[in-house]
């Protein structure tokens, strides 16, 4: 790599941060920049920054990086590689944004709301047995089993299954949707 793209590698007080540095601390090499990405993101990262600087062009990335105190961040990186005319690289430019905490809350509602799912039809799915035990006069394992077969055989989630019954319960209707089980 030339001396004009070494001093286009991220030098900005963020991206110095984001790796657990502090400007003039380290001089940025790429090598530097790429032992700091996660195992799994290097070769992505890599193939990137060669694409880069083969003629230029621009390119984004969402990664993990691997910070001094070995601590993972996921960041967002868009890079500009500026080529002449001839299409030699002579500057690249571009940002990091940490996306660790954003990604993290993200992650942490959806966990919520799948948790939240699951205890939110348990109640549903307990009344779509005891109709099924009560008609069929079986225990709760085998009603909970017809009920997962059908869930099964017609590709339908539990819940929906369980749903259905309620509802024919509630009709007067059961007996007729349960026949067909």
């Amino acid at each position: 790599m030339t001396p004009a793209v070494l001093r286009g590698l991220p030098r900005q007080k963020p991206v110095f941060g984001i790796h657990g540095l502090k400007p003039g601390e380290v001089v940025p090499t790429l090598e530097l920049f790429m032992a700091h990405k996660h195992p799994l993101d290097r070769e992505p990262v890599r193939a990137l920054w060669e694409k880069l600087l083969d003629g230029g062009g621009q390119g984004a990335l969402l990664q993990r990086v691997i910070d001094v105190r070995g601590k993972e961040r996921r960041v967002f990186s868009a890079v500009q590689a500026i080529a002449d005319p001839s299409g030699h690289v002579g500057y690249v430019r571009g940002f990091m944004v940490d996306v660790t905490q954003s990604l993290r809350i993200e992650s942490q509602h959806a966990a919520e709301e799948a948790i939240g799912g699951a205890y939110g039809h348990k109640a549903l799915i307990e009344q779509a047995k005891g109709v099924v035990m009560a008609l069929r006069g079986v225990d709760g394992p085998a009603a909970f089993q017809v009920l997962a077969t059908r869930s099964q055989h017609t590709n339908t989630k539990l819940r929906f299954v369980a749903e259905e019954l309620v509802n024919a319960a509630a009709d007067g209707k059961a007996d007729e949707l349960l026949a067909g089980y």
